[in-house]
């Protein structure tokens, strides 16, 4: 029985205990009794869970060692005292429902040292774990006899980064009528934010361990030493001017390969102009991350980095390449093509690269054909499409400011033969194109994509830089009025909006936090229960770890860097072509 969807039991409860009663003694139960409830009464019997079940003689002993338990003990210490001088319990029980701590004591509820259904029957701790939301189970709904005059309200508590189900808290007291929600919901969800809350605050501690290490190995402003763990990027200043990024690529497979097996010397492309000397760094074990220092092979002056663009939000793996590719692009004067998504930022990109220079911005979303007097950029009135007739406007855009060329695929056929024509004659012109694939492109689109697919950025869609999300809600966040909090987000709603697949990618984002911002009446951070319906249920497919998207766009660039040819791109990699396939088949899915 979940909070969304209360069952029809919880308005009846002394006739469902009647019901109860007739389906341990074998006679027929109403049909009234919610499926739910009887499901999970034959699972008891099915399990051999004997109703009149006792206090244990002896409970096993509890685990001493569990990192929720670590995290938890200190919170749940501090909230206890808010359960009140009422007969109550507070539990915490692990992702195998291993009751881990307790506090409080009320009649009818006999230590237990496990909450799952093989041991105890239908109860709203295994119901939580198993449906990953706040549930309650009322007095007869359960299976025990020591249990029929109780309520409780289970919470699962959630892993902050992977989302995986750690365990759950339940508060279980005398029966409270049957009717959510539980007159002690709230503690429960308040305790399950606070445990997330500590399990977040200690999962930064890799984090600082990598940091530790980084700040050995430098010493000083003058060493070129590199960080990384295959998702972030530490640098000193030195690196930044001696590491290429093709260099950093390199050392972002390391950081990779390193969490499978002992990485071998990073292997840096032939002008890298640098040798790198590698320490990993590991905890308890598992690999962290590795830290590089790089020694320059010549005094000649290393390579400029392209320039960063602060105003765009996201530090993902992802996307700092595809800015990173486009940001070195842009530094020549030539046509430029970004592909993607709807929504996933190519004006965005495009207005951030073409600086604080005044833009012309043509949409052929709004007149594919272009035809006369059908657009004017400016000043410059943009007439037909031909050839003969805009190759010296071509000119004039170039030598005017840039241009940027919004929804190509929208351009009807003869638009984008002058186009191609255009490029043919002014192939250094200052000309931004934004493209969404979708329907297969008719033959003059396909040899534009062509002839610009080596000027190319594919910007990546918000579910494979899921990590970003976070950064994006405070950005796309309205500003607050003056004396008005910002808007906050809890944890649970967090990971709801990072497992969301987004069709829309970052305008939808930007919509739902608008809408919310907008409509929303209650204070506090926003909770998952306010998010909408498609979000707030979850995506049906797992999410990718920060593992798999680093070794994910390593892949992808790597097969962008070979042509496609997946032959030589798994040589490349140093990995058969079927374990590619295999893995090109996963992150597909």
């Amino acid at each position: 029985m979940t909070t969304t969807e209360p069952s029809p039991a919880v308005h009846a409860l002394p006739p469902l205990g009647v019901a109860r009663e007739r389906f341990l003694s074998g006679r027929p139960v109403p049909e009234w009794v919610p499926e739910d409830v009887l499901a999970a009464w034959r699972r008891a019997r099915f399990f051999g869970v004997p109703h009149d079940l006792g206090e244990p003689a002896a409970a096993p002993p509890r685990p001493a060692d569990s990192p929720l338990l670590g995290a938890a003990r200190p919170v749940l210490e501090r909230i206890a005292p808010a359960l009140g001088p009422g007969p109550s319990v507070l539990l915490l029980t692990d992702a195998r429902l291993r009751v881990l701590w307790t506090s409080g004591v009320a009649p009818g509820l006999p230590p237990c040292p496990g909450l799952s259904e093989q041991e105890v029957g239908h109860n709203s701790a295994a119901l939580a774990l198993r449906d990953r939301r706040r549930a309650e189970v009322h007095g007869p709904e359960h299976f025990l006899d020591v249990w029929q005059d109780v309520s409780a309200v289970s919470v699962p508590v959630l892993a902050p980064k992977s989302g995986h189900a750690l365990g759950t808290l339940t508060v279980a007291c005398r029966l409270c009528g049957g009717r959510p929600p539980h007159p002690q919901a709230a503690l429960a969800e308040a305790a399950a934010t606070a445990v997330e809350a500590e399990l977040l605050a200690r999962a930064g501690r890799p984090e600082q361990l990598l940091l530790d290490a980084y700040l050995r190995a430098a010493r000083g402003e003058d060493r070129a030493v590199a960080a990384l763990d295959g998702r972030n990027r530490l640098l000193s200043a030195a690196a930044e001017r001696l590491a290429s990024e093709e260099v950093l690529r390199a050392l972002e497979r390391t950081a990779v390969t390193a969490r499978y097996s002992d990485p071998p010397a990073p292997t840096l492309p032939e002008d890298a102009g640098c040798t790198a000397q590698i320490e990993v760094v590991r905890q308890d074990g598992a690999v962290l991350g590795i830290v590089a220092v790089l020694e320059s092979r010549t005094e000649t002056p290393p390579r400029p980095r392209p320039r960063a663009l602060p105003a765009l939000t996201g530090s993902s793996l992802p996307w700092r390449y595809a800015v990173e590719r486009a940001a070195d692009l842009a530094r020549s004067p030539e046509p430029m093509l970004l592909t993607g998504e709807r929504g996933t930022g190519k004006t965005a990109l495009a207005r951030e690269l073409l600086g604080r220079s005044p833009v012309k911005v043509v949409d052929a979303a709004e007149a594919g054909s272009l035809e006369a007097g059908s657009l004017e950029v400016g000043s410059l009135e943009v007439g037909s499409l031909e050839a003969g007739s805009l190759e010296g406007d071509l000119a004039r855009w170039a030598a005017r400011g840039p241009l940027l060329l919004r929804h190509a695929e929208r351009l009807t056929q003869p638009a984008v033969a002058v186009l191609n024509s255009l490029l043919d004659a002014h192939p250094d012109a200052r000309l931004l194109i934004t493209h969404t694939p979708g329907t297969p492109p008719g033959p003059c689109l396909q040899r534009l994509l062509d002839k610009l697919a080596a000027r190319s950025v594919t910007l990546p869609p918000l579910r494979e830089r899921a990590e970003d999300i976070r950064e994006l809600l405070t950005a796309l966040a309205p500003r607050p009025a003056p004396g008005s909090p910002p808007l906050t987000w809890t944890l649970d709603a967090v990971r709801a909006l990072e497992q969301h697949p987004w069709p829309g990618n970052v305008t939808e984002l930007a919509h739902v936090v608008q809408a919310l911002a907008e409509h929303r009446r209650a204070s506090g951070p926003i909770r998952r229960a306010e998010l909408p319906d498609t979000v707030r249920e979850g995506p049906a497919v797992r999410p990718l770890s920060p593992m798999e998207h680093a070794e994910r766009a390593t892949i992808l660039e790597t097969l962008h860097r070979h042509g496609g040819n997946k032959s030589r791109a798994a040589a490349a990699l140093g990995i058969g072509r079927a374990t590619l396939y295999r893995k090109l088949r996963e992150y597909e899915g």
